[in-house]
Order: C-alpha cells, then structure tokens, then sequence
C-alpha cells in the first residue's frame, strides 16, 4: 500500500491502536512473511509479503532484563574460573621453562675438559691457566669445606646433567699461583672414594 503525499495543514484525528508500524511488524512476522515501510516519492509506501499457507512463527520467549543479568553474571563466573585454572599454571610453567632454560646453559658453559684437567699443575700462574678455563664457574660444592687463605674455583667435570650427580673440579690458587687441584664428588660427603 502507497499512499501520496499528504494534504497541506492539519491531519484529520483518527482513532489509532497505538501498535503503528511495530504492532504491524510483529503481527507480518508471527505469520512468517516481511514487513517493509518508508517514504516513497512524497508519500509513505507500506510493504508486507506473506508466505501463502503460512503457519505462525514460534514466538519467541521474552528474556527479562534479570534472567539476562543472571546469564551474563554466570558466564562472567564461569570465565574467571576459567582463568584461574589456566592462568597460574601457565605462568608457573614458563616460569619453569625460563628458570630450566638458564640453569642448563650456566650448566653446559661452566665444564672443565677433563682432558685440560689433568694438565693442570700446582704452581702454575693463573694467566697460564686462565685459558683452558670455561667462562662460567660453579658454586662451591658441599662435600668439602675451602682451605683457609686460599681462593677457590669451581667447575663442572663434564657428567651430564640427567646423571643427577654435582661432581666438580676445585681449583685453589694463593694470589696468582694454582696451589691444588681437587676433584669433589657426591660419593665424598659419603666417604666413598670418587671413581
């Protein structure tokens, strides 16, 4: 339906429903059909297309502004549940990840060749030394305690580190001398003699 333009002046006052064009919509849709209206060439056109033999629409459940709330409000709960699950075990994961991944390079860059080990002799000055000697150092090792006045040097003795062993070579130097060479082992806080 297209009406005209409408006349000049004042509208006649007509009885209205007060449904207009969204209590029309709503009656097109619940029949399965479409409803289109608006302005066309100076008037008002109003469009509705019915599928013939149509059936009503189901209609659709009103959802109330509080059941709407209390869905948000659960989804809201389930996400943050969600994410304290997830959250803290990835973080203490990448962590881990990070902490392995240090420890196993001060681990790999703080080996003494065995081979340079054994060549190694007390009295030797420690710029002789100094150039067979791996970057990193170790911490001291537990077995034994250090020698009073002298200065003490760690390093690993190439065992792998999937062995679980803390085997270390010590070497002690008094001012710019090596004075001793020791290899501490886990079997020495036992009294195990070091294979």
């Amino acid at each position: 339906m297209c009406n005209g333009p409408p006349p000049a002046g004042p509208l006649p006052g007509t009885v209205s429903g007060r449904q207009g064009l969204e209590g029309l919509r709503a009656r097109v849709r619940l029949l399965g059909g479409t409803l289109r209206a608006g302005p066309r060439d100076g008037g008002f056109e109003v469009v509705a297309r019915l599928p013939h033999a149509s059936a009503p629409a189901p209609v659709q459940p009103v959802q109330s502004e509080s059941a709407r709330r209390h869905v948000q409000a659960r989804r809201e709960v389930r996400r943050r549940l969600l994410a304290a699950l997830i959250v803290p075990p990835s973080i203490m994961a990448g962590l881990l990840g990070v902490v392995g991944t240090v420890y196993l390079y001060e681990w790999q860059t703080s080996v003494l060749d065995p081979a340079d080990y054994e060549q190694l002799r007390p009295g030797q000055a420690r710029a002789e030394i100094a150039t067979v000697l791996p970057q990193r150092q170790r911490g001291p090792h537990v077995s034994a305690p250090e020698p009073p006045g002298l200065t003490c040097e760690y390093y690993g003795t190439g065992r792998s580190i999937t062995q679980f062993r803390l085997d270390a070579y010590r070497l002690c130097s008094a001012g710019d001398r090596l004075v001793s060479k020791d290899l501490l082992t886990d079997d020495s806080d036992r009294g195990e003699v070091p294979t």
